[in-house]
């Protein structure tokens, strides 16, 4: 009996010191977090922030990650455990933290937020930037929050990489073109240079741009003379492609208003500010410039504007 009291004893005083040694080395001394922090489709977050702090929410450690998504935060732990690590990416993710109690590897994956982007390109002697913030005030009616105008560019190739740079696979993407347009017998065309003949982008390399976005949904509105293959050349999942004429006729003016505004336009986004969906607007858009024969190419399973 009294062997098996001792036995019991020892075992006690084991588990005892195991206890405080544990806890002596979870929650002291020099230590290091590392990890990668990535998004919920495994590509790493670059430049994503990493903090560290104690149980009373002091800071302890920060750091950012770098192309590869990884970390790695060394302190001096002081005792008031747990921890908590946490990773966050400006406000396209959302934020996670982790509860810790010591040093180690611990890798994130962010969640992105979805997020509804409207980008325009036009001219201004073809559309005036009043039309153009109109437009943004019935899209934002519409639920979009985010707005890129690029007005007579000049490097169309590097406007599209500013979107590929902020865009994410969650999200929405509606682009409108307003420009001076011509017809190779190919390929549609416009002058992104206010109408001087020197910089010429056709649908065909557009889409190329458009293509390299990682948004499931893309829809893209031109209104611009024989414009028709800008529909053409997006017949494809996930686009809904449309143009004010098709190959081999002018687009149509509004006349007497203070603003340079395509007829065409203002009927479709007054039709979506009415609470109709892109299609209905197309169709009654189309109405009033049926003579210059519209086109629409619609593989989007998503309902605009609905």
């Amino acid at each position: 009996m009294f062997k098996l009291k001792k036995g019991i004893s020892f075992i006690v005083l084991v588990i005892v010191l195991a206890g405080m040694m544990t806890t002596f080395v979870k929650v002291q001394g020099a230590t290091t977090f590392s990890g990668y922090v990535e998004n919920n489709e495994g590509n790493p977050v670059s430049g994503a922030s990493v903090t560290l702090s104690d149980s009373y929410y002091n800071f302890l450690g920060f750091t950012t990650t770098n192309s590869e998504g990884y970390y790695s935060i060394s302190v001096t732990l002081s005792g008031n455990s747990p921890y908590y690590l946490s990773a966050s990416s400006n406000t396209r993710y959302y934020p996670e933290t982790k509860k810790v109690y010591t040093g180690g590897t611990y890798n994130f994956e962010l969640e992105a937020k979805p997020e509804k982007i409207a980008v325009f390109f036009y001219v201004t002697n073809a559309c005036h930037p009043n039309t153009i913030n109109r437009y943004i005030g019935i899209l934002g009616g519409e639920g979009y929050t985010k707005f890129f105008k690029f007005e007579n560019s000049l490097n169309v190739a590097s406007a599209c990489q500013t979107i590929d740079n902020y865009e994410l696979y969650v999200d929405t993407i509606f682009v409108y073109i307003m420009g001076h347009g011509l017809n190779d017998g190919n390929h549609s065309y416009i002058d992104f240079k206010a109408g001087e003949g020197t910089y010429n982008v056709y649908s065909n390399e557009f889409r190329g741009y458009m293509n390299a976005w990682d948004a499931p949904r893309k829809c893209l509105l031109v209104d611009s003379c024989y414009s028709g293959d800008w529909a053409d050349d997006f017949a494809a999942s996930p686009y809904l492609a449309m143009s004010s004429t098709n190959e081999t006729h002018e687009a149509k003016y509004r006349s007497g208003y203070s603003y340079i505004e395509g007829e065409f336009s203002y009927r479709f986004f007054d039709k979506i500010s009415d609470g109709g969906t892109a299609v209905a607007a197309f169709n009654h858009a189309s109405n009033y410039c049926s003579n210059r024969y519209p086109q629409k190419r619609d593989f989007s399973s998503y309902v605009w504007f609905n």
